[in-house]
């Protein structure tokens, strides 16, 4: 029988910031809550720090973000939409993304299928917005986040 792993998000969130370890190619650092025996499926929390931001980067599988604390974008297509806490979205795997923090730190639970750790080169790989494969990170322009009224819910 699976052993039973049941996580605090507080306790978590200041686990981050004192024991955790550098995400592979952005200025973040993780934390693993669970990852499955197979590597399939499995989440941690990201912490970015303020105005920090991943670059335009495709991951092995899907994968769903949950915002705890802190204001930050996701850009998907050059277009860059607000996160707020509270807020949850969907990127599959194949498709260029970028996300980044606000004036505050902000920070995200990250559940995927495959998962990769937070420091393994193949968790992500830097792309253009076409999605080719690039030896230097591409860092998303600042472009204004769509209104409010744009959000789905």
């Amino acid at each position: 029988m699976t052993e039973l792993q049941i996580i605090s998000l507080p306790a978590a969130i200041t686990a981050v910031l004192e024991a955790g370890v550098p995400v592979h190619g952005a200025p973040a650092t993780g934390l693993p809550l669970h990852l499955s025996g197979d590597g399939h499926l499995g989440a941690d929390i990201i912490h970015v720090p303020a105005h920090g931001q991943f670059p335009v980067h495709t991951h092995p599988g899907h994968h769903l973000l949950l915002c705890l604390e802190g204001h930050g974008t996701i850009t998907l297509d050059d277009v860059v939409h607000q996160v707020r806490p509270g807020d949850i979205y969907m990127v599959d795997g194949a498709v260029p993304h970028a996300v980044g923090a606000g004036d505050r730190e902000h920070v995200l639970v990250a559940i995927g299928a495959p998962h990769k750790p937070v420091d393994s080169p193949e968790r992500m790989a830097f792309t253009d917005w076409a999605g080719t494969l690039l030896d230097e990170p591409l860092f998303p322009s600042a472009a204004p986040a769509r209104p409010a009224r744009d959000r789905a819910l």
